[in-house]
C-alpha cells in the first residue's frame, strides 16, 4: 500500500543576480523527482555528493519549500495544507539527521529532548511525557539514567539512539533517515542499523533512507532510487538495481563499491526479512 507519493518535485536556487537583484542564473538542485514509498517499506535514495538526495528529504518534510510538485501522504497533498494543518501533519513524518551531535539541543537533557514532541504536538502532562520518554529510551538500549544527562556526555552512537527515540515519539508513519550512520564509527553502525530494523518491524514505520554507502543500502533497502544532478535516473527493487542496473550512472556507482564492503555489510537479517516480505506482497 502506497503511503507517500511524490510527483514532479522541483527546487532551484539563484546562482547569480544582476545589479537590480533580479535572478539571471539558476541551478536546479532537484528537478522533476517522482517516487513512491509503501507502508513498512525502506526506499533508499543514493547518489554521489551534491546529487540532491538530502534536498529531496527536506522538501518532502517541507523543511524547505519546493517550487513545483506534489507531496501526497495517504492521499493528502501536503503542499495544499495551511500552516496549522501542516504542523499537525508533521507528527506523521519525522527525520533522523546525519550528525547526532548537532541534532539535539545541548541545553536540554536527553529526557527533555525525547519528550518535547509530546508537549508540542499532543500536549501531554509532564508525568506522562516523562514515562513515555523513559520507555522509548529503554527501547533503544539506554537505561533511565540517561534521561537526566546532557548530550555532551554521550557518544555518537548513544546520541543517534536518542535521535531515533525522539523520531519515534509520535509514532510516525515515515522517518526520513539522512545518512543516519555516516558520522558513526564502523563498529557502532551495525548496532544502530540493526536497532532501526527491529523498530521498523515493531512500529511498522516506513524509512526513506538517504545514503551514499551502497554496501549498506544493498543490505537494508527494499527498493532503490538513484539520483544524479538533481534527477532520479533509475528506480527499482534493490536486487534488480544491484544485479542488473540499466543506467550508465548506476553501473558506475555499483562498480565503485569496494569489493570488501560486500563481505563486511554490518547488518543483521532483520532488514532482509522485511525485503523478502515486500517481494511476495505482504
Amino acid at each position: 500500500m502506497t503511503m507517500l507519493e511524490v510527483e514532479g518535485l522541483t527546487k532551484s536556487y539563484v546562482r547569480r543576480r544582476d545589479v537590480f537583484g533580479r535572478a539571471t542564473d539558476r541551478v536546479d538542485a532537484v528537478s522533476g523527482v517522482s517516487l513512491m514509498l509503501g507502508r513498512g517499506e525502506t526506499l533508499a535514495i543514493v547518489g554521489e555528493s551534491g546529487a540532491g538526495k538530502s534536498t529531496v528529504g527536506r522538501l518532502i518534510l517541507r523543511l524547505i519549500e519546493p517550487h513545483q510538485g506534489r507531496i501526497l501522504l495517504d492521499g493528502v497533498d501536503l503542499r495544499a495544507l495551511s500552516r496549522s494543518q501542516l504542523r499537525a501533519s508533521r507528527r506523521h513524518m519525522q527525520m533522523i539527521f546525519q550528525d547526532p551531535f548537532s541534532s539535539l539541543d545541548p541545553r536540554m537533557t536527553i529526557g527533555e529532548s525525547v519528550a518535547e514532541p509530546m508537549l508540542l504536538h499532543l500536549g501531554l502532562p509532564k508525568a506522562e511525557r516523562k514515562e513515555r520518554a523513559g520507555a522509548l529510551l529503554r527501547r533503544v538500549g539506554l537505561d533511565e539514567t540517561y534521561a537526566d544527562r546532557l548530550p555532551a556526555g554521550l557518544s555518537g552512537g548513544q546520541l543517534q539512539r536518542v535521535a531515533i527515540a525522539r523520531a519515534l515519539t509520535l509514532n510516525p508513519k515515515i522517518i526520513v533517515c539522512d545518512e543516519p550512520v555516516a558520522a558513526l564509527d564502523v563498529s557502532v553502525r551495525a548496532q544502530v542499523l540493526n536497532l532501526m530494523a527491529e523498530l521498523q518491524e515493531e512500529f511498522g514505520v516506513s524509512y526513506l533512507f538517504i545514503s551514499h554507502d551502497l554496501s549498506i543500502v544493498r543490505a537494508i533497502s527494499d527498493r532503490v532510487a538513484v539520483m544524479s544532478k538533481g534527477r532520479i535516473v533509475e528506480t527499482g527493487p534493490t536486487e534488480q538495481i544491484f544485479g542488473a542496473p540499466v543506467d550508465d550512472y548506476t553501473i558506475e556507482l555499483i562498480r565503485a563499491i569496494p569489493r570488501l564492503a560486500h563481505a563486511l555489510t554490518p547488518v543483521s537479517g532483520a532488514f532482509a526479512e522485511g525485503r523478502a516480505r515486500h517481494a511476495v506482497g505482504e
